[in-house]
């Protein structure tokens, strides 16, 4: 779909027409140099700058270009809204100094923390029987984020609020079900995230079961969802599979979720079975060796970091891979970001192209890259 200005932006065709304009009024020629035509020449970008203001203002009515505030606004009208932050959880384990003879009670709120800077707050009191070291309770974030997600078992370990015989803490799973606030888009296609559920809305309205409905009410389970398959490999019978953003796979509380969301009896028909699984994953491995051009010698750092380092094109390609439900491993998109990248000439040895089922996702295994000089 090409661009839609509401008004005429473009600064030269303003200034002819503003001239003009002046020159038929008053019926004279204004030359270059002639004060009046200074004079307008200088009130020109203020005329610019309020007409791309007004064009703004009325693009941001359209689904396509609204944007923070103004799509919240078109979200409300589909009774679509933002998905907000949410809170990591996480198992934690305490363990006494040693058996006693009375019941120790952990209050709700004792904190625990993984590095001074990040905090989780026991939900509810946890009650240690006399004679027993040991007590598991859940854990939330003091505040939303997904930096507060993939914590592993054993980082967890600091006590910040002192407890009489608690001797240590430990986390005794991940950490996980932490979001950011919903973004408008993923910064690439602007047919994602928040934009993209408020264009699904419509879908929703419908209980026949379509697959658009299930994809908008899964999407709404959790701000990490950026993908989800919708099949019926049986009569009856309906397979929703959702993905998270960076091609992380779905815990099963947020697949608990889903299903509480999708199975509904407003939101499915009746004879409908809902099945919410995680996508099964298909590895790949990338091997590889790139040239530059003699000519790019001066380059040759800036484009081997570009290729190889944190963000390059590999990065890019094992980002886009995973970003993705059924996305084929396609080595040629690899070898595009490459040369976009700077290279002149590459052997890709694997991945090879695979074709892969809807409700799996591909996700790099081994990653060998070798630079093979300048040629």
């Amino acid at each position: 779909m090409s661009g839609i200005n509401f008004v005429d932006v473009d600064a030269e065709s303003l200034k002819n027409q503003l001239i003009q304009d002046f020159e038929s009024a008053l019926g004279e020629t204004f030359y270059p140099g002639d004060e009046r035509r200074i004079f307008l020449l200088q009130i020109l970008p203020l005329i610019v700058g309020l007409k791309n203001d007004i064009n703004e203002s009325a693009k941001q009515n359209l689904l396509r270009y609204a944007r923070g505030s103004m799509l919240d606004a078109l979200g409300e009208f589909y009774n679509t809204p933002r998905l907000q932050a949410q809170k990591a959880t996480v198992t934690l384990r305490f363990t006494l100094s040693g058996p006693q003879a009375m019941e120790v009670i952990i209050p709700k709120g004792t904190r625990a923390t993984p590095d001074g800077n990040i905090y989780f707050a026991t939900n509810a009191d946890l009650v240690i029987p006399p004679g027993q070291i040991t007590g598991d309770i859940t854990a939330v974030s003091t505040e939303a984020g997904a930096k507060y997600n993939d914590y592993a078992p054993g980082q967890i370990k600091t006590i910040v609020d002192p407890v009489p015989y608690v001797a240590s803490v430990t986390n005794i799973d991940t950490s996980s079900g932490g979001a950011d606030i919903e973004p408008d888009d993923d910064g690439v296609n602007i047919w994602s995230r928040y934009r993209e559920r408020i264009r699904l809305a419509p879908e929703s309205f419908s209980v026949a079961g379509p697959e658009g409905a299930y994809i908008y009410w899964a999407k709404t389970a959790d701000a990490n969802i950026i993908d989800v398959s919708v099949s019926s490999p049986s009569a009856g019978t309906v397979k929703v599979v959702p993905l998270l953003k960076d091609g992380e796979i779905p815990s099963q509380a947020i697949l608990d979720k889903v299903s509480t969301i999708v199975s509904s009896k407003d939101k499915r028909p009746l004879t409908d079975n809902v099945q919410v699984a995680a996508p099964t994953t298909v590895s790949y491995d990338i091997t590889l060796t790139y040239y530059i051009a003699l000519e790019r010698q001066t380059e040759e750092t800036i484009i081997r970091n570009a290729i190889e380092g944190t963000g390059g094109a590999i990065d890019q390609y094992k980002s886009w891979q995973a970003g993705k439900l059924g996305r084929a491993v396609n080595p040629d998109y690899l070898r595009q970001l490459i040369l976009n990248a700077g290279a002149f000439r590459i052997d890709i040895i694997s991945p090879m192209y695979i074709e892969i089922n809807p409700d799996q996702v591909a996700k790099a295994g081994t990653v060998t890259v070798t630079y093979g000089g300048l040629i």
